[in-house]
């Protein structure tokens, strides 16, 4: 896994644990109002959505680099 994705994944653990210990509970879980639970997808869908750009992005530069490899003449000797 690339260091990127790996940073972004802890970066979403953190950002759910944090979103609990913030809470203000000590210990107890209090279940997260449903506002505060759309929030939290829908930010974790605009993370998603922007790392598929990301992944679509870096496999049309593997696959223009492949093709222009492949179309590059062997060299004569």
């Amino acid at each position: 896994m690339p260091p990127r994705m790996a940073r972004r994944m802890m970066a979403r653990r953190m950002m759910m644990h944090r979103a609990m210990a913030e809470s203000g509970c000590h210990g107890r879980y209090e279940e997260p109002s449903v506002e505060d639970k759309i929030e939290f997808f829908e930010e974790y869908q605009r993370d998603l959505e922007q790392e598929t750009a990301d992944v679509a992005e870096r496999i049309r530069r593997l696959k223009e680099a492949k093709e222009a490899d492949s179309t590059e003449e062997p060299a004569e000797v």
